[in-house]
């Protein structure tokens, strides 16, 4: 099966590269690129048929390129498994991604070497926090053998440093050099204004002590209390905005789960949970199709729901926030750090728009933050 597999890839790409040869001169190509594993990958010819293993990967696509269904040949599981209302909706947009081969409907699956090769891509696309078990496995070694290429790209794992990388990275690769561009661009002028505020407020005669807050990942959905970031995604945000982790207490790590206990006896000033809609419907609601109400109504039964958390300063004095997850999941975790900027320091973050550099990093017609809430605050019941 697997040399069946093997020659059928190399079939479908002999007939993919001839047509593409014939049509186009392939200018700027073959082209050497480095990713953000470090690695140096040649690309022949511009990849048209690209395989993602994360679906959230999309999200890049999508601001990078007008049809982004058109160079895809599959991915390793669909986007309803972390975001329903996302995936009808850029469905709606582009219908071919509604019948784009899938290889399971299981999240975070193994992926199968042979069900890959027959979908034919000429290039994959990994996160960056699976290098480790990707480089040197069977796997690689086989897309190597076949001169596959793949790239290991971020989004999440220190998405302020490493989402202009890959924006870059992912413009090269697929001719979109100058869209890629101009959200960097955009990305950097945010964190410019973000950083000189902050930078001023240090310098006033009377500097606050930063904030004290609690990063609460997807409350609900695996563990009630309290999955959190520890030195890498909303964890990066939040010191960036000017806030102090309160996990930052602890053995240094990627992640860790704080149990109720230890959180009321370390009390966050503020709380900022990550909200989505889950496939399950546990955790708190945010995105498309979400209301404000409905985002108010979550964090009220979140607060009286974890014992003790009605007396914590963070939910009495309404510093208890929701935030769309997908934001430190694509390519846009500079709207999550303007909010949370907002949300720290509002007097001093007024100007900032959150939902207007959203709405440019993600063009849709319409504008998904018209479509829905992505973020929320508790409101006095």
């Amino acid at each position: 099966m697997r040399r069946l597999a093997i020659n059928l890839l190399c079939w479908i790409s002999l007939l993919s590269a001839t047509a593409c040869w014939a049509t186009d001169p392939q200018a700027g190509f073959p082209k050497q690129l480095t990713d953000l594993a470090g690695r140096q990958v040649t690309l022949s010819a511009p990849p048209s048929r690209l395989f993602l293993t994360q679906p959230r990967q999309f999200y890049a696509l999508a601001s990078l390129l007008d049809n982004p269904t058109e160079h895809l040949a599959g991915w390793a599981y669909p986007l309803a498994m972390f975001d329903p209302a996302m995936a009808q909706h850029f469905s709606s947009q582009w219908p071919a991604l509604a019948q784009l081969p899938t290889l399971s409907h299981a999240p975070t699956p193994q992926l199968d070497s042979e069900a890959l090769l027959i979908l034919a891509p000429d290039l994959v696309l990994f996160d960056l926090s699976r290098a480790s078990s990707v480089e040197g496995s069977p796997l690689a070694q086989l897309l190597d053998e076949l001169g596959i290429a793949y790239l290991f790209i971020d989004f999440n794992r220190h998405p302020l440093e490493n989402t202009p990388k890959s924006l870059t990275l992912l413009g090269e690769a697929l001719n979109a050099t100058p869209r890629a561009n101009r959200m960097t661009s955009l990305i950097e002028q945010r964190l410019a204004r973000i950083d000189q505020g902050l930078a001023a407020l240090k310098l006033a005669e009377n500097p606050t002590e930063p904030p004290r807050v609690l990063i609460n990942i997807a409350p609900g959905v695996k563990v009630d209390c309290c999955r959190t970031n520890l030195s890498n995604g909303l964890a990066d945000l939040v010191a960036r905005a000017g806030g102090e982790n309160i996990a930052d207490a602890l053995t240094p790590g990627a992640s860790a789960t704080l149990s109720n206990e230890w959180v009321l006896s370390h009390p966050p000033e503020v709380i900022i949970n990550t909200a989505g809609q889950w496939r399950a419907g546990d955790g708190l609601r945010a995105g498309l199709g979400i209301s404000a109400d409905d985002i108010n109504q979550d964090l009220h039964l979140l607060s009286q729901t974890l014992p003790g958390w009605t007396h914590l300063n963070a939910v009495q004095n309404e510093q208890f926030y929701a935030l769309w997850h997908g934001f430190h999941q694509g390519p846009f975790a500079i709207v999550a750090l303007e909010r949370i900027a907002q949300w720290l320091h509002p007097a001093l973050f007024s100007d900032l728009d959150p939902t207007a550099t959203f709405d440019t990093l993600l063009p849709t017609a319409p504008a998904l933050s018209r479509e829905g809430h992505f973020w929320g605050a508790l409101n006095a019941q």
